[in-house]
């Protein structure tokens, strides 16, 4: 049966660097993860946020609004806003905004329990 998801009705995560509404996930429901993530700027001298990696299924990224660094294990590419980003299965990775401005995404995942699979 089809479904309307509202943001209101979302799961919020606190997730290292991070915050996470949970459209579609945690186990419940259908075989996929679907979240808007916001991705705040490293404050000046604090820890960088690892890469992360999720087990057995890849992630689709829509940047939502923003502009910033793909960061992987082979290298940098630049992303803004308009763009999609395809993370293959166990490719380390994460998306750091540039400047100032926070960087707001659209995360999709082929499993219903991302968290289970995901290592930072």
């Amino acid at each position: 049966m089809a479904s309307v998801l509202r943001v209101e009705d979302a799961r919020r995560l606190e997730l290292r660097g991070r915050t996470a509404l949970e459209l579609l996930g945690g186990g419940k429901g259908p075989d996929m993860t679907v979240r808007i993530v916001e991705v705040a700027p490293e404050a000046p001298g604090a820890e960088a946020r690892p890469l992360h990696v999720h087990d057995g299924v890849g992630e689709f990224i829509w940047l939502l609004a923003g502009s910033g660094t793909l960061h992987t294990g082979a290298g940098t590419l630049a992303v803004e806003a308009g763009e999609g980003v395809y993370v293959p299965a166990g490719e380390h990775h994460k998306v750091s905004p540039a400047g100032e401005v926070p960087l707001r995404l659209l995360c999709v995942f082929a499993t219903g329990d991302i968290a289970s699979r995901t290592r930072e």
